[in-house]
């Protein structure tokens, strides 16, 4: 039987460079790392880093196109090693639907960008 996919908003595919910090309950800033966005969703992203995300919640920042700070704060969902060693985290958005809607097309656009520099 085809496996069927039971996300509640499609995937689209981005790389984007983006650096997080990680946060308690309280909102106290206890590690940061740097990471790749592998997709993203009006749900959610999925991050690649070299190290484990070790929080409940964490702060994701990245530079868009008009050199703007774009932040997304977010819950982890999920986090295992992959084949290579590195760590893929599943983080669910924590802020508004429009927010994260607005904050998504950042992503979007900016990766579709670099992607058509780099050929």
């Amino acid at each position: 039987m085809p496996k069927t996919d039971k996300r509640k908003y499609p995937r689209v595919e981005t790389r984007n460079v983006v650096s997080y910090v990680c946060v308690d309950k309280e909102g106290n800033e206890i590690g940061e790392g740097i990471g790749e966005t592998l997709n993203i969703s009006q749900g959610g992203i999925l991050l690649k880093s070299p190290y484990p995300i070790e929080s409940e919640f964490v702060l994701l920042m990245s530079i868009d196109l008009e050199n703007n700070i774009m932040e997304i704060k977010g819950k982890i969902a999920h986090s295992k090693k992959n084949k290579s060693g590195k760590y893929e985290t599943g983080i669910s958005f924590l802020g508004t639907r429009d927010e994260n809607i607005q904050t998504i097309k950042s992503f979007i656009k900016t990766y579709h960008s670099q992607k058509t520099r780099n050929r």
